[in-house]
């Protein structure tokens, strides 16, 4: 039942980090935020680490988190399994605040057990995809077996799925149960976030590349290379690599900088929230070299949002829905994928050609206070969920 105060009462099920996180985290409270502003009600779950306290509110979400730190690293590990089963019974508890329930997660038990709540508790259920199942990458035969059996029978539990992509869209299409309503959500963006940014002139003239950098998941290695080549004509400007990665992969890199001498190469290591507008509004470029994957094909990188609001130059590779948004020289500057040598030459176009590239990124930046503005997109998920009766894909 549907409150006339409240429109919607959201619980978000996750085993992310929230309030303070990567890329998933900055999407939910994106939306989140929006629906809240809205009228609405949201709940974040998560059964990861909750620094600040376990019950609490940001930007008008609230949050409980069911999984203490400890000091001793076995015992975080020992503590997941519980602190699952203490989200889930809360959920169990609560569930007749809420309207409906969004899974932001892969994980099985997560969703199992979940979904055991929703069917006692006569709540809908829906998931969150922003990119294609993470068991498609599983290799050897009794993993390929596995994840043939969870993608043709974990997301017939769901009622609705918001998807983040045309080709998600299409690839969920025969993989959920009839009447499972789906919407698309694109990536959303706080045009807000980078207005009046404080930026700090001390670090000169850099490019800006922010996200996790471990997988190559980014094209960070491809960046690093395309970088290698700029640096021979540019050899003023720095690429700022903001994010962390783990250690062995951050030695990977490191190594592949000195191998190829670049000089001009800062790993600057990871910011916390309020941090990442003034770094990327005083990048003179942002950069994100996407190489081919089936993550990349499926995926909308949050990051891009957050760049195109900066009114900078972003240059970024043609994939997924990228190109479906995104005009090369129109509102931004696209790469074909895995092409180092033409990612150098169109961060060199850009700089050589500066003003007209401001001009380039301003139409990007109009983008985000459009299509991908979070306040239209939450506009549009909760019409989704108000209209749930029409059984009709928004797309």
């Amino acid at each position: 039942m549907i409150d006339k105060k409240i429109k919607i009462s959201l619980v978000i099920i996750t085993a992310i980090p929230f309030p303070f996180g990567l890329a998933g985290t900055n999407r939910i409270i994106s939306y989140s935020k929006g629906l809240v502003e809205l009228g609405n009600k949201v709940t974040v779950l998560t059964s990861n680490f909750h620094e600040n306290g376990l019950n609490d509110q940001y930007d008008g979400i609230c949050f409980k988190g069911f999984r203490k730190r400890h000091k001793l690293n076995g015992l975080n590990k020992i503590d997941l399994p519980f602190a699952v089963i203490r989200q889930i019974s809360y959920l169990f508890r609560t569930a007749r605040e809420y309207d409906a329930v969004l899974v932001v997660s892969n994980s099985l038990i997560l969703i199992l057990l979940t979904y055991l709540v929703c069917k006692i508790r006569q709540l809908k259920l829906i998931q969150e995809k922003s990119e294609f199942p993470f068991v498609l990458n599983r290799k050897g035969l009794l993993r390929r077996w596995y994840a043939q059996l969870y993608v043709n029978n974990v997301y017939y539990l769901f009622d609705g799925m918001i998807i983040m992509t045309y080709p998600l869209f299409e690839y969920f299409k025969d993989k959920t149960k009839r009447g499972c309503r789906k919407i698309i959500v694109p990536m959303t963006v706080e045009p807000e976030r980078f207005i009046n940014a404080n930026v700090n002139k001390t670090l000169g003239d850099y490019i800006a590349y922010c996200g996790y950098m471990g997988g190559n998941k980014d094209g960070v290695v491809n960046l690093i290379n395309a970088f290698s080549i700029l640096e021979k004509k540019y050899d003023q400007i720095k690429l700022l690599l903001i994010g962390t990665a783990e250690d062995s992969e951050l030695l990977e890199l490191k190594k592949i900088v000195c191998d190829l001498n670049v000089k001009n190469i800062v790993f600057y290591g990871s910011v916390a929230r309020h941090e990442m507008p003034p770094l990327l509004c005083g990048a003179k470029v942002l950069a994100l070299a996407r190489p081919s994957s089936l993550q990349s094909t499926g995926g909308f990188p949050t990051k891009l949002g957050e760049y195109l609001a900066t009114g900078k130059p972003v240059v970024v590779t043609k994939v997924a829905d990228i190109p479906r948004y995104l005009e090369d020289g129109e509102n931004a500057y696209l790469v074909e994928p895995d092409d180092n040598s033409a990612f150098a030459e169109k961060l060199g176009f850009v700089l050589s050609h500066y003003e007209d590239a401001l001009q380039t990124a301003q139409k990007g930046k109009e983008l985000t206070n459009t299509v991908f503005n979070y306040k239209i997109q939450s506009r549009r998920i909760q019409d989704f969920f108000i209209s749930w009766l029409n059984a009709v894909d928004i797309v």
